[in-house]
């Protein structure tokens, strides 16, 4: 723009020149019309003007076509400005979400961690519960979860929670439905200084009652602190002899008594009917 400008002053100071030129001789000659300016003077001056209408015609066209094309680029700008503003606002409004987003993702981490630590307390509570009742898990039940229970005797600081829950989960599944059955079991016992077979039935882990194959040797147990404790007693034999007939349908169900505790180890056993 400056250029154009400077050409346009450039043409008028020429044209200006050449009219002061020729005034100049004009006045110089004054009527003469032996002073008059040659032909090829008045060429001169006049190519000159032509020169300088050109120019400014010239100047004048490229001074319209760079206003056209700063306008455009004026209007391009503005629509950047308005599309910046845009994306700012729109950017604004994200970072908004998300602060609210990570609020919320704060509190549910927070929850959960609590959430967690409820769950650990909890699972620490039933570790300790069951630990003292593994040593009363006749070997039919122990059997089924014996991994389980090997991890729970050794606990492991390092083990995870979701690997203990799991475990405890499966103990007292099997300690409940063992709990809530009649099961028949067999073992090896030393009688008379004699190892025999007896076979055991266990009233979940409340009582358990023993005969041997002969009938000859019978008893019962009850849970004690640190395993079960077994009592002969003769007199029941036959009872649970038959009773197992029942529970192994080699007889048909019927009244059956076996010996009963009202309390813990050491009560005195009395006569109460059991069915199958």
């Amino acid at each position: 723009m400056t250029i154009s400008f400077k050409f346009l002053n450039c043409s008028l100071a020429v044209l200006a020149t050449a009219s002061l030129t020729l005034g100049q001789e004009n006045e110089t000659a004054g009527d003469s019309r032996d002073n008059a300016p040659s032909a090829r003077e008045v060429q001169t001056a006049l190519k000159e003007w032509v020169q300088t209408k050109q120019l400014i015609s010239r100047e004048r066209a490229t001074w319209t076509t760079e206003q056209e094309t700063l306008f455009d680029l004026s209007e391009v700008r503005q629509r950047e400005i308005e599309q910046l503003g845009e994306f700012t606002q729109a950017a604004g409004d994200r970072i908004e979400k998300i602060d609210e987003l990570r609020k919320q993702y704060a509190d549910e981490e927070n929850s959960l961690k609590e959430w967690r630590r409820d769950l650990e307390r909890h699972i620490s509570t039933l570790e300790a519960k069951l630990r003292p009742l593994i040593p009363l898990f006749p070997m039919t039940l122990r059997a089924k979860v014996e991994e389980a229970v090997v991890r729970l005797e050794t606990p492991d600081p390092e083990r995870s929670l979701q690997h203990r829950t799991r475990d405890v989960l499966l103990v007292m599944q099997a300690y409940l439905n063992f709990q809530n059955t009649i099961t028949l079991d067999a073992d090896i016992r030393s009688i008379d200084g004699e190892d025999r077979e007896v076979e055991i039935l266990y009233l979940g882990l409340t009582q358990a009652w023993y005969v041997d194959q002969t009938g000859k040797y019978s008893g019962y147990g009850v849970p004690g602190s640190t395993g079960w404790i077994w009592s002969e007693e003769p007199a029941i034999a036959t009872a649970v002899r038959q009773t197992i007939a029942i529970q192994t349908r080699q007889a048909t169900p019927a009244f059956v008594t076996l010996p009963l505790l009202n309390s813990g180890v050491g009560a005195q056993p009395e006569a109460a009917p059991a069915t199958k």
